[in-house]
């Protein structure tokens, strides 16, 4: 299990991976403004999926894992400079995630949707095979990518 002297189990925590393909914990930071209390503000979670840093952002607890106007749970992006230093920084170092992430332009993963599913992005396209049922989605955006799986 990750420790780290920033967790303090209510901004900063540590949950076990609801996805298989996130690599044991995630690391969830949850930043109060405005004297709010924690549980009102959304949360920034970042896991390890394929040796590389993934971030995503989602609603306070009280909301649930989606946004209303999101058809589904949000995806995991590759994050494209992970940081030097800091709690997310240990995190990644500790779960194995690398500091400098090769590009390869046949297999350029900047994504995991909803079941895993590697997102590429090939010249000016986004493309996703559909585990659900095998199908290959290419669209311009990844916002248009998600509304176009989860259709």
């Amino acid at each position: 299990m990750f420790e780290h002297k920033e967790l303090d189990g209510e901004k900063h925590r540590v949950l076990p991976a609801s996805e298989p393909f996130i690599l044991e914990e995630v690391l969830e930071l949850r930043v109060p403004r405005n004297d709010k209390p924690v549980t009102t503000v959304g949360r920034h979670q970042h896991g390890v999926a394929g040796g590389v840093l993934v971030e995503r952002y989602l609603p306070p607890e009280t909301v649930g894992d989606s946004w209303q106007h999101d058809p589904g749970t949000p995806w995991w992006e590759v994050v494209g400079h992970p940081p030097h230093g800091g709690i997310v920084a240990d995190f990644n170092r500790a779960k194995g995630g690398a500091y400098r992430r090769a590009l390869v332009p046949d297999r350029n993963v900047v994504a995991y949707a909803a079941a895993g599913e590697e997102v590429l992005l090939q010249g000016a396209e986004y493309k996703v095979v559909r585990k659900t049922d095998g199908q290959e989605l290419k669209e311009a955006t990844l916002v248009k990518l998600r509304q176009v799986y989860y259709s």
